[in-house]
């Protein structure tokens, strides 16, 4: 049997909206994830997918309960291993318009994880930028332009280079199809599932 990678126990996430008021957004989850496993979650529109997802990658804290990554309890981890841990699990966000910075180059965007850890500067950093474009099916050339200057399916495809800027071993993807037209839905499902061959990531899939 696979080694644990991920394992949820009894997770809650709820948000105060007034004084007497709280949403449940997630309440009382539990589940695990193999290495090497992709990882469905099927759940209605406002269920709580995309929350429980950023409450894993650590985008908001739970309210309760328990993610561990490597046996490792996260929340009790302390910033410089749970900045480790971070690095290690990426998100591809919903919307690819509302996720990528209009004022940034995609260049930059792409390389928001490498130069928040480090990871390479000067031609080393340009190059890894243009190797990631091109292995998302873009052209090194798209680096200098602005997210607008983009169709929808390739703005997602920019998300997924971002995400795998940092070589993560573990990657949550939030419905990556849902905000696309049908006609490039596919083309996107493939690219993902190429990039799971070639770099083994788990992958963690929210379906609509």
């Amino acid at each position: 049997m696979s080694e644990t990678l991920l394992e949820v126990k009894n997770l809650k996430k709820y948000f105060q909206i007034k004084k007497d008021q709280t949403v449940k957004s997630v309440d009382d989850i539990s589940f695990y994830i193999r290495k090497g496993e992709t990882f469905g979650l099927v759940g209605e529109s406002g269920s709580g997918k995309s929350t429980l997802g950023k409450t894993i990658v650590g985008l908001q804290a739970p309210s309760e309960g328990n993610i561990f990554y490597n046996q490792q309890d996260v929340g009790t981890l302390d910033s410089k291993k749970k900045k480790l841990v971070n690095k290690e699990m990426q998100i591809i966000f919903q919307d690819p318009h509302a996720s990528l910075n209009p004022r940034m180059r995609v260049g930059d965007i792409i390389a928001e994880g490498i130069d928040a850890y480090k990871l390479a500067k000067g031609s080393e950093r340009q190059n890894r930028i243009y190797e990631l474009l091109e292995k998302v099916g873009l052209s090194p050339d798209h680096a200098k332009r602005y997210p607008h200057e983009f169709s929808g399916g390739q703005r997602q495809r920019i998300g997924i280079a971002r995400a795998l800027a940092v070589q993560p071993k573990f990657i949550v993807a939030d419905e990556p199809i849902s905000a696309l037209d049908v006609s490039i839905q596919a083309q996107v499902i493939n690219l993902l599932d190429d990039l799971k061959q070639q770099e083994r990531p788990n992958l963690f899939i929210y379906c609509p």
